[in-house]
Order: C-alpha cells, then sequence, then structure tokens
C-alpha cells in the first residue's frame, strides 16, 4: 500500500468507532519515529566518531519503528476499513 497521509484516512469506512482512532495513532507514531531518525541523522553529521555510531543506531532503529507503523496501519485498514467509493 502506498504511504498513507492522515487526510487518507477520510476515504475509509471504519468497522468500529475506534478505527480512526487507531489508524491516527500509528500514523502519529511513525511521524515522530521519522522526526527522530532526522534528528539523529543531523547529529550524526555533525558530530565525532563515537556520537555518529550511536545516531546511526537511533536513525536506524526509528526508521524500522516508522515501517513497523507502516505495516501495522495497512493491517489495522485492510481488516478494519472498506475505501470509500
Amino acid at each position: 500500500m502506498k504511504k498513507i497521509k492522515f487526510i487518507d484516512l477520510f476515504d475509509f469506512d471504519f468497522t468500529n468507532q475506534k478505527g480512526l482512532s487507531l489508524a491516527s495513532k500509528l500514523l502519529e507514531i511513525r511521524r515522530q519515529a521519522k522526526n527522530i531518525a532526522h534528528t539523529a541523522n543531523n547529529k550524526q553529521i555533525e558530530n565525532g566518531e563515537f556520537a555518529t555510531m550511536f545516531a546511526e543506531n537511533i536513525k536506524d532503529w526509528m526508521n524500522d519503528l516508522a515501517s513497523v507503523a507502516d505495516e501495522a496501519l495497512d493491517t489495522h485498514l485492510e481488516f478494519n476499513a472498506t475505501k470509500k467509493t
């Protein structure tokens, strides 16, 4: 599935009341993880060797976390929502 944006969530009919809330929270996890990864990447560029290794690990972990949030969102939408026509 393509990378979902918040506005895209309004194109779905959710099967329960909490569906939109869960989907928006998953998007927030992705957003925060990507922001942390971006900050770690910037710190990696401007600091020394050990800071670089530490920041690179954080960047990788946050990108992995963002990917998990994307997969969870895709699964949630697949099983708990239908695309509006």
